[in-house]
């Protein structure tokens, strides 16, 4: 049983559990589910906060959204920030940039809620932390408690 569940392990994660995608659609195939995307840095402290505590207030909730991690650099340093920190969840490597484009990230960190396909939540990176936390919790909430 120990052998299946260890199998099955690193077929859904790369070396040392890390699972690095080159798409959103890759790391979240499912249509219609909900997705908190996290723009980090490796080399970014607040930035490792922000997607440690985004993924702890969606634990604490209870509320069912995939929290994804995107990064724009090289899949090594990728890498080896995912297996030191023992990040479990879904990351993309978007190297050129097209989920950036997208939701016109120009400043780390920065969260994206997706409900669907569709943007119900964009990070204003000028606020104070505590106040950016506040009003995505707010809307998570709101998305949750009907």
């Amino acid at each position: 049983m120990l052998l299946a569940a260890s199998a099955l392990l690193s077929a859904c994660a790369g070396p040392g559990g890390a699972r690095i995608f080159d798409t959103l659609e890759a790391a979240v195939p499912e249509d219609g589910a909900r997705v908190l995307l996290v723009f980090f840095a490796t080399d970014c402290a607040s930035c490792y906060d922000d997607l440690f505590e985004a993924r702890y207030l969606v634990e604490r909730g209870g509320w069912p959204v995939t929290v994804v991690g995107v990064f724009s650099g090289l899949r090594e340093d990728l890498r080896l920030f995912l297996e030191k920190y023992a990040w479990r969840l879904p990351a993309v490597l978007d190297r050129r940039k097209i989920l950036f484009r997208r939701f016109k990230v120009d400043m780390i960190p920065y969260k994206v809620l997706l409900a669907g396909g569709r943007t119900v939540y964009l990070d204003d990176p000028y606020q104070e932390a505590g106040r950016r936390r506040e009003e995505l919790e707010k809307c998570l909430r709101r998305m949750f408690s009907r």
